[in-house]
């Protein structure tokens, strides 16, 4: 079974929490409207681009395949790759799968 396991998003230095590996859905989408949430604030203030990398740890292709049903989801995922590169706000594959 595909696992979607050491989920953080964030600065580095803020420690925050992994996402259980059976997040539903809604989880996602809260933790993807946050990291969009980030990409407007960035786009809005440029200055906080400088302050440091904010990093989605998520398997985009995974959470595509889980997620199908979802198109709000997948919407927000969608978003989130195309603006976030260019105010350095990533969506990267978790440590140590793949």
């Amino acid at each position: 079974m595909d696992k979607l396991s050491n989920f953080t998003a964030g600065r580095p230095s803020t420690g925050k929490n992994p996402l259980p590996d059976d997040a539903g859905a809604e989880e996602w989408m809260v933790q993807l409207r946050r990291t969009l949430r980030e990409v407007e604030m960035r786009e809005q203030a440029p200055e906080l681009v400088a302050r440091a990398r904010y990093v989605l740890y998520a398997d985009p292709q995974l959470l595509r395949r889980r997620h199908a049903d979802s198109p709000a989801l997948l919407q927000l995922l969608d978003i989130v790759e195309s603006r976030g590169p260019a105010v350095d706000v990533v969506v990267r594959q978790p440590l140590g799968t793949g």
